[in-house]
C-alpha cells in the first residue's frame, strides 16, 4: 500500500465513528481505495465492510490486530482486539466522519450535518456546505450524487445509494476514491457485531493516569 492510499483508507475507518438517525439496509462489501495519478487509478487497496441497520462492522489492512464496530443508533464505537481479548472506544478523528454513516439518499446533508451542529452554520467561504447534484448510476446501482465542503476547504463529492441508504463512493480532492464494492445484500449475523461477554475494555486515558502516578512519569519542566 502506498503512502498517499493507507491514511485515507484509515480515514474511513474514523468516518464510522458518527451517530446518525438513518438505518441502512443489511449488506456485506469490499472497500477499495483508489489513488489517482494523472488520471490513471493505480494501487488499489480493500478493506471488509457488514452493515446491519444502524451497525457497521469494518476491517481494514491498516489496521490488522482488530477491527472496527459501530451502532449509529446508540452513538457507540470501538475498536476490537481479538488476539488480546480487548476492546476500547473509537473517537472522531476525520473530516470524513460526517460523510460515511447510514444516511437517507433524499436527506443526507441534513444528517451529515447533525452529529457535529457547530458546522451547520452560514455557509461562507470557509463554512461547510452541501448540497444534492442530481442522481447518478454507480456500479449499476441507483445513487444520490452531492458535493461538500467541509470548514477546512476541503471538497468532497459523495454518492448515497438510495436502496442501501449508504455512500457507495467517495471523491476526495486529495487525489483518493473511496469506493463500496462487491456488495452482497441480505442478512447479517448477529455475532458480527457483537463483543464477546469475556472481552475487557481497555482504557487508554486510564493508562496514561495510572502512568502518570508512578516513577517512569516526568512533568514537562517548568517555564523559565
Amino acid at each position: 500500500m502506498n503512502g498517499h492510499a493507507a491514511p485515507a483508507l484509515a480515514a474511513l475507518v474514523f468516518a464510522l465513528w458518527v451517530s446518525a438517525s438513518a438505518k441502512a439496509e443489511q449488506f456485506a462489501a469490499s472497500i477499495a481505495e483508489t489513488k489517482l495519478d494523472t488520471g490513471t487509478p493505480t494501487n488499489t487497496a480493500r478493506g471488509h465492510l457488514a452493515v446491519a441497520d444502524s451497525k457497521v462492522r469494518l476491517e481494514v489492512p491498516d489496521f490488522p490486530d482488530g477491527f472496527f464496530l459501530s451502532d449509529s443508533a446508540s452513538g457507540v464505537a470501538y475498536f476490537v482486539r481479538p488476539r488480546e481479548h480487548v476492546f476500547m472506544e473509537a473517537r472522531q478523528s476525520s473530516r470524513l466522519a460526517q460523510i460515511l454513516i447510514p444516511v437517507d439518499s433524499q436527506s443526507a446533508c441534513e444528517q451529515w450535518q447533525k452529529p457535529a451542529p457547530a458546522a451547520a452554520v452560514e455557509a461562507t467561504a470557509s463554512g461547510w456546505r452541501c448540497r444534492r447534484v442530481g442522481d447518478e448510476v454507480i456500479q449499476d446501482r441507483v445513487t444520490v450524487r452531492y458535493a461538500l465542503t467541509a470548514t477546512d476547504g476541503r471538497a468532497f463529492e459523495v454518492w448515497v445509494d438510495r436502496a442501501l441508504k449508504f455512500p457507495v463512493r467517495v471523491d476526495a480532492d486529495i487525489g483518493v476514491v473511496i469506493e463500496v464494492t462487491d456488495i452482497r445484500e441480505g442478512p447479517q449475523p448477529d455475532v458480527a457485531f457483537e463483543i464477546p461477554a469475556d472481552f475487557r475494555k481497555f482504557d487508554p486515558q486510564g493508562l496514561i493516569d495510572r502512568i502518570k502516578q508512578s516513577d517512569v512519569w516526568v512533568d514537562d519542566p517548568p517555564a523559565k
